[in-house]
């Protein structure tokens, strides 16, 4: 809001600013002015500026020849031949043209007092104007910030969405519904005006008059015609161009929505396209990740599946060793020894049976490494 009103201080400040120029200002030169065939305007300058001239003091013309006053008399102030034979002395001559030059001057001093009165009721209304209508300008200058806000934004993102999907068809799109939507500003823009102005830079509108009391009288049967409200009618050529202008920009909307939306497609496929080939190299990269754990697994199993083979060796060797010993030392007691036969054979059944044991368990623990020697070859 800080920045509207800091506008509009500055618009309310260029308005006065001009108004004050505009009644302190000389006389505008004709065919220099859009404004110059304005009724208003024409009333201001008191429709005689074209016809001021350049004035003459006495002195410029004394210093002048006879024809040369004969001539300015004759072309700029319309004395007749008649009138110019009657002045046989320069002074007579001489009195004539001063008379008639300090005539035109009078004449120009109270058209400018008149355009100087006049001008300044005008620039006083349009004060008045601005003084009374001041909410009614606040409110549409208002109403103009928002709606160019809203269209830059709207094009903006327009312009975002071509740069985002890439579509040389959308964006001649949109340089067209720039185009055509200028060319309804300056439409807008020429018919608002031209009802208190006219210029040759308005937009140039066909003439489609449509005469209500014509067409009254043609459906009544009226041979004798409208009269002379027959003459008058409205102009629909500003709407039948406007109508056109919403129609193509319609149709431009639409062929940047379709290249937009076939830019989308194209880029979701290939979008789509490049997921699945990130995808497929994602799953070869974790595939070999995984054999290489499978093998280092494998490995592993082996090493330890040796590891313990060689363990069960190296206990089964122990064992033997020791029931060799023990059974050399039992029949080295019976030899050395004077024992009765009863006690020699306990002794040998003894042995006989902790050998079967020992044998028994070795046969359960083989069979049991074995078994889970299978089962991790079947999970290899």
């Amino acid at each position: 809001m800080g920045m509207r009103s800091k506008l509009l201080a500055l618009l309310q400040a260029f308005i006065i600013a001009t108004c004050i120029i505009q009644s302190i200002q000389t006389l505008p030169k004709t065919n220099a002015s859009i404004f110059d065939t304005n009724p208003i305007i024409d009333w201001v300058t008191a429709d005689d500026a074209s016809k001021s001239m350049k004035t003459l003091a006495i002195i410029e013309i004394s210093d002048m020849r006879v024809r040369d006053i004969k001539r300015r008399l004759v072309r700029e102030h319309g004395y007749g031949a008649d009138e110019i034979a009657k002045m046989i002395d320069k002074k007579e001559l001489v009195n004539a043209l001063s008379y008639e030059e300090h005539r035109a001057e009078q004449k120009e001093k109270e058209r400018k007092k008149r355009v100087a009165l006049r001008r300044s009721i005008i620039v006083a209304l349009i004060c008045v104007i601005f003084a009374m209508f001041r909410p009614l300008v606040v409110h549409a200058w208002e109403v103009l910030l928002v709606n160019v806000e809203v269209y830059t934004d709207k094009k903006k993102y327009e312009f975002s969405r071509i740069k985002e999907f890439r579509s040389p068809k959308a964006a001649f799109g949109l340089l067209l519904t720039i185009a055509v939507n200028a060319l309804q500003f300056w439409l807008s823009a020429s018919v608002l005006l031209s009802w208190v102005m006219k210029s040759k830079f308005f937009f140039p509108v066909p003439h489609i008059p449509i005469r209500p009391a014509a067409l009254i009288a043609t459906a009544s049967g009226n041979n004798g015609g409208a009269g002379a409200l027959g003459n008058y009618g409205l102009n629909v050529g500003p709407m039948v161009i406007s109508w056109l202008f919403r129609f193509v920009n319609g149709r431009l909307e639409l062929f940047m929505g379709k290249a937009l939306a076939a830019a989308h497609k194209a880029q979701n496929k290939v979008n789509r396209k490049q997921r699945k080939a990130e995808q497929k190299e994602q799953e070869k990269k974790d595939a070999a990740v995984a054999k290489e754990e499978r093998k280092a697994a494998r490995k592993a199993r082996r090493a330890e599946r040796a590891e313990r083979e060689s363990r069960k060796k190296a206990e089964e060797a122990s064992g033997t060793s020791k029931d060799d010993s023990g059974v050399e030392n039992a029949t080295g007691e019976q030899t050395d020894t004077d024992l009765p036969s009863g006690s020699t054979k306990f002794n040998v059944n003894a042995s006989a049976v902790g050998s079967e044991k020992e044998d028994a368990s070795s046969i359960t623990s083989k069979q049991t490494v074995a078994e889970e020697i299978g089962a991790m070859d079947e999970l290899d």
